[in-house]
């Protein structure tokens, strides 16, 4: 229960290891004093890291020389990082990232690269494992200690068993199986799609640290949510769970990727927004939106102000039946800040009275939350413990 407890939530005191567990301090004293002598879990003065995106220290993954004590107050504990490393590998519309971390939780190595638009599973499944034999090389880790990895999809997952379901947004991608991946990358994988993950990896390293019930929106080509309720992420056997982005807002709309009318997506997603932009001020990038915004262009904030007020009403829907304590907000339009986090404060605190509103706050990892969350979804699905305690 300790080593599991450490793989899935990486450092942890002793006292925080006993309320986890639930089992009494002195009973964890004496498991991590025999684990330590094991050489399985070693200590770190460090305190609580808030993200894993800070690099590692040591050049590779090597174990220390001898066990450190553990019983100077406030010692962190953690896995051994030599015993092994996860990946998260991220796909996106047109580019593939993978991040390595060891299992002390330390990030160790990241590669990405673009890939064609329209592309073909193969082509990018190829992609992930050149750049990940090359994240691997870079950390001088070789390809046996991987225990897992997970992998974060644009677009819809079954579970049990695992593939990719058809879906516009990934054309070259639908029926692909778990195992199918599993074989590309060598190594176990466990997959979702990119708003569950985005919400994982806030809440295990991020802005949903701490926080049992929560609702992660990802304002991006489409808008997709990740919702976490008494401390699970809710995931569903037909992968259809957060699917906020295809709300009906106008049954007479215009016509969705889905195949439904009117959806949140076709009024408040980055492609409608630089649409209703594109008469005024031509072809614009998501870079140039943002140069935009930040210097207070009216049109443009506006029209975003305008989306996110949209999504705001969306999410109180979700609220209301959740009642969440936070709303976390991320992808690229995050990083217009309260142009965006407003207008959806403002639609919650309408839509949701008598209940009180919850906290609206940017993500914390930047653009890593997902690939990071592929990586929690690794740790937490893999059954992996050093092989000493198999017994």
């Amino acid at each position: 229960m300790v080593l599991t407890a450490l793989r899935e939530r990486g450092a942890m005191s002793r006292a925080e290891l006993a309320r986890y567990v639930r089992v009494s301090p002195s009973t964890i004293s004496a498991v991590v004093q025999d684990l330590v002598a094991d050489g399985l879990i070693v200590g770190t003065g460090d305190p609580p890291a808030q993200s894993p995106a800070r690099p590692s220290t040591q050049s590779s993954v090597q174990p220390p020389a001898r066990p450190p004590r553990t019983g100077r107050p406030g010692l962190r504990l953690t896995l051994n990082p030599g015993a092994g490393a996860v990946a998260g590998v991220e796909f996106g519309f047109r580019r593939v990232r993978v991040e390595l971390c060891d299992l002390a939780h330390n990030m160790i190595g990241s590669a990405e690269c673009d890939l064609p638009e329209g592309h073909v599973s193969a082509d990018g499944l190829a992609a992930a494992r050149r750049l990940l034999d090359q994240a691997l090389a870079a950390a001088r880790v070789p390809h046996g200690a991987l225990i897992g990895a997970g992998v974060s999809l644009p677009g819809p997952v079954r579970h049990h068993p695992d593939a990719i379901k058809p879906s516009a947004i990934m054309p070259g991608w639908p029926g692909v199986t778990g195992g199918e991946i599993e074989a590309a990358l060598g190594v176990p994988v466990s997959i979702d799609n990119d708003s569950n993950l985005a919400a994982l990896g806030e809440h295990v390293w991020g802005a949903g640290q701490g926080c049992t019930d929560c609702v992660t929106i990802k304002f991006h080509n489409g808008i997709g949510c990740g919702l976490f309720v008494n401390g699970t992420l809710v995931r569903g056997p037909g992968g259809g769970a957060g699917e906020i982005g295809h709300t009906t807002i106008d049954e007479r709309g215009p016509l969705c990727r889905c195949g439904k009318r009117g959806c949140l997506d076709s009024y408040a997603a980055i492609p409608a927004i630089l649409d209703a932009l594109a008469p005024q001020y031509g072809p614009l990038t998501v870079t140039a939106l943002l140069a935009l915004l930040d210097g207070g262009d009216p049109g443009a904030v506006r029209v975003v102000s305008d989306a996110a007020d949209l999504v705001g009403r969306a999410v109180a829907t979700a609220c209301n039946l959740l009642a969440p304590q936070r709303v976390i907000v991320v992808g690229p339009m995050a990083e217009a800040g309260e142009v965006v986090l407003g207008p959806i404060r403002a639609a919650l605190a309408r839509n949701i009275a008598p209940n009180d509103a919850p906290d609206v706050v940017l993500g914390a990892l930047g653009p890593r939350h997902t690939a990071l969350g592929a990586i929690a979804l690794a740790l937490g699905d893999s059954d992996w413990l050093p092989a000493a305690t198999a017994s």
